[in-house]
């Protein structure tokens, strides 16, 4: 047998030391790379063969699925027992063209035969969402199935909850952004209607009465308009508080002529206890405001008729906490953690009255951007109190004063 010479011998010596692969080895590499994207997604991914028989499934469809045991059950069976209760079908017809692009293949979707293309692929896609029990609410899963050689399929299965939560969520603030500005555009348009019929044969205090009734409208407007604008400008990162020495009293007088109209509507009281020392703070007089008129609004638009909204103050270790308190039907405790989110209203009062669910979300950014911090506390049918700080402009004076 001829012996290697030197030549050949460094020549395999260095084939083993680059990074090529045979042909072998790179089929090898490349089933365990799929075997560890397999285990890896968080997409649900199951196999099943020609009689629908789950022959292989991945870790996230087991946690997904909430099953034990997948293998060897029927899928569909499986969409039936395992606690779903509606099955949406859509069949989606996806189409494949390979086209020739300079040194490689390039490829287009949803197309038909164009100039060039070399294959079309026709491949049914069936899309089906099912709804499973989750805790205190149905969870949404999307199930697509794909048909694959030999009549097997692959159904790839993955938790959607979330993103349809605030598809629902979205289309209730557009129905609700509707109903909230109805009712002061038609209040605006009825004094209007008057005023352009009837301006000339009106007495002065009923000229002052439509005044009244447009001024109201027109505020209720801004106050919407503005708590959008400011949503809009928390989420993009871009809202922004002008702090300086401010009197609560001056604040709460300007809170007045906001939600007077409302407070007198249902026979309420507004009963203001303000403690000795807690008149100046250190905050945005016009943010804090509308961090007043919010929870007024919502103190009365949910307390019943005729019942007092409260506002205390004391002070407290260079603070001033501001309680608004009222007579309402409270909030559940397991809601209690979500009532600063965006969009959110608790169930206890979601069909009482209307609402975009934007005030608390508003009011916690407002404090949190003065130094303060903003909790609720509540329990059915006991009402509900919202707590809030604001720094004592004094107390910073002195202790720059003493630096």
């Amino acid at each position: 047998m001829k012996q290697p010479d030197a030549d050949e011998t460094a020549s395999e010596a260095e084939r083993r030391r680059t990074p090529g692969r045979r042909a072998s080895d790179t089929a090898v590499f490349d089933q365990v790379a799929f075997e560890e994207a397999f285990v890896a997604l968080t997409d649900g991914i199951l196999l099943t063969d020609a009689a629908g028989r789950i022959t292989s499934a991945n870790p996230a469809a087991f946690r997904i699925l909430g099953e034990d045991a997948l293998l060897d059950g029927i899928f569909e069976d499986l969409l039936l027992v395992s606690g779903a209760t509606t099955v949406q079908e859509t069949d989606h017809l996806v189409r494949r063209a390979w086209f020739p692009r300079e040194e490689r293949m390039g490829v287009l979707e949803d197309l038909l035969l164009v100039s060039g293309a070399t294959t079309v692929q026709d491949t049914d896609h069936l899309v089906r969402r099912a709804w499973f029990p989750r805790e205190e609410r149905m969870g949404v899963l999307e199930i697509v199935t794909t048909p694959l050689l030999g009549g097997r399929k692959l159904h790839t299965v993955r938790d959607v909850t979330a993103q349809a939560e605030l598809l629902r969520l979205k289309e209730e603030f557009l129905m609700e952004v509707a109903h909230e500005l109805r009712t002061p555009i038609a209040a605006l348009s009825a004094s209007l209607d008057l005023v352009f019929e009837d301006a000339l044969t009106m007495s002065r205090e009923e000229l002052q009465t439509l005044a009244g009734t447009l001024r109201r409208s027109a505020l209720r407007l801004e106050h919407l308009v503005e708590n959008l604008l400011d949503a809009g400008s928390i989420e993009a990162g871009t809202f922004q508080v002008r702090v300086l020495p401010t009197s609560l009293r001056q604040t709460l007088s300007d809170m007045l002529a906001l939600v007077q109209p409302m407070l007198d509507a249902k026979a309420q009281r507004l009963q203001i206890e303000l403690d000795a020392g807690a008149d100046h703070v250190l905050a945005d007089p016009r943010r804090t405001t509308q961090v007043f008129a919010n929870l007024i609004t919502n103190a009365s638009k949910y307390a019943p008729e005729g019942t007092p909204v409260t506002i205390r103050t004391v002070t407290a270790g260079g603070f001033v906490r501001v309680t608004v308190a009222d007579k309402g039907p409270g909030i559940p405790a397991d809601e209690q953690a979500r009532l600063f989110q965006r969009f959110f209203r608790s169930r206890n009062v979601r069909e009482q009255a209307g609402g975009l669910g934007l005030g608390l979300s508003i009011c916690r950014a407002i404090i949190h951007a003065q130094g303060g911090d903003i909790s609720i506390e509540s329990a059915p049918d006991r009402g509900t109190s919202v707590h809030f700080t604001l720094p004592k402009a004094r107390q910073l004076a002195e202790e720059a004063d003493i630096s």
